[in-house]
């Protein structure tokens, strides 16, 4: 120890050269262990490797460790997701194409649709109609003759094939309570040749038997057949729409609906067919 000026203890100072050694050695012995700590770790690996047993313990060791470790389930991302399950759906193997098709799987019967419920009214019956008809020709008709009996009956089959209208027992009905609605003779009625119900069609052959209003006549037609042509090309669906639309229904014409259009065909003669003077006459053949 020395003194300072003034009579104080001070402690010597070290060159600096010698502190700056001191370090170096450190350093150099530090360096010097962590390079015999690794070569000595290489040589264990080495003779490790070299000796099988060695290696089988060493693997033995590890997969019992391995074994008796706990797996912790990995937290899926998906919301709602069972702990060690992906609730993302995963891809089935494909199948061979000589693998039978699986079988349809059934509808749970709370998701089955509920079945439609029953009917309480009972459906309309629909009318037979009959096969082919009779097979009758109708007969010419002279003026004021309305047919009757199997020539009324070939009429009728006549007419509603040539307006494509089904044979059955109503239709054929109802067209020969026609005719006898428009039966008649002077000074009571009129009925042109081959024109049972009485169409005012021009054309067909026919001749005027007598004027029926300032544009029309009652025609007298010189055949069956032209007679028949005529009335289809009158009963249009512009002017009779429901009494055509009830003939190809099959049902006849006895619906009250019909009641304008039966009055405006008479010129407000009759609302019905059969009206009183129709039904005197009997009932059709069918």
């Amino acid at each position: 120890m020395g003194r300072s000026p003034g009579g104080r203890h001070t402690t010597p100072l070290l060159p600096r050269t010698g502190r700056s050694g001191a370090f170096r050695w450190l350093v150099a012995l530090g360096l010097g262990c962590v390079l015999l700590g690794a070569a000595v770790a290489l040589f264990v690996v080495r003779r490790s490797a070299d000796d099988p047993a060695t290696a089988a313990a060493a693997l033995t060791v590890h997969s019992a460790r391995s074994r008796t470790r706990t797996p912790v389930p990995r937290r899926s991302a998906w919301p709602g997701a069972t702990p060690g399950r992906s609730r993302r759906p995963t891809m089935a193997p494909a199948a061979s194409v000589s693998a039978a098709r699986p079988a349809p799987r059934s509808v749970p019967a709370s998701t089955a649709p509920p079945a439609p419920p029953a009917s309480t009214s009972a459906p309309a019956p629909t009318p037979a109609p009959t096969a082919a008809g009779t097979g009758l020709t109708p007969s010419p008709t002279a003026e004021y003759q309305t047919p009757t009996g199997t020539n009324q009956l070939a009429w009728s089959e006549a007419i509603l094939k040539a307006l494509g209208d089904p044979l059955t027992d109503a239709n054929i009905t109802s067209v020969g309570y026609w005719m006898q609605n428009e039966a008649g003779s002077p000074p009571s009625g009129i009925v042109g040749a081959n024109n049972p119900i009485n169409v005012s069609e021009p054309g067909y052959g026919g001749v005027p038997i007598k004027a029926e209003g300032p544009s029309y006549s009652l025609y007298s037609y010189p055949t069956p057949q032209d007679g028949i042509e005529a009335l289809v090309a009158y009963l249009n669906p512009y002017s009779y729409s429901g009494i055509l639309s009830a003939l190809k229904s099959g049902v006849g014409l006895s619906s009250p609906s019909l009641a304008g259009e039966l009055a405006v065909y008479s010129g407000h003669g009759y609302t019905t067919v059969p009206d009183a003077w129709g039904l005197s006459q009997g009932t059709p053949l069918t």
